[in-house]
């Protein structure tokens, strides 16, 4: 993993810049709502936790990750981003929820 950094930094440096793209942006906002849209289902149908725990990283994550292998490709860390290496995969989770708690609330400083 990289040099220890704040999530603060860590989100503004290193997450933001690989997410600027509108509709790569939209579908990890709309990712993160259906994944959690998905729990709130799942548990108003108990006899579903299996397929609930199963199902959820690929409602919760897929739609970043198509974002990312169509519109915002990088080089550097490749369209496997769920492998990265980097930072703690925590840290991605977090971030992307913070993405879209800040587009909701459209923060103008999507980092304060």
């Amino acid at each position: 993993m990289s040099q220890p950094i704040s999530f603060r930094r860590f989100y503004r440096e290193v997450f933001l810049p690989e997410h600027r793209h509108p509709l790569n942006v939209a579908l990890h906002v709309g990712g993160t709502l259906a994944g959690l849209g998905w729990l709130g289902a799942c548990a108003l149908a108990p006899g579903w936790w299996k397929l609930a725990a199963l199902l959820f990283p690929l409602v919760h994550g897929a739609p970043g990750l198509i974002g990312h292998r169509l519109l915002e490709r990088s080089a550097d860390v490749g369209d496997a981003r769920w492998r990265r290496t980097d930072f703690s995969p925590w840290w991605f989770i977090a971030a992307n929820h913070r993405l879209t708690f800040d587009r909701l609330l459209r923060r103008a400083d999507p980092a304060g």
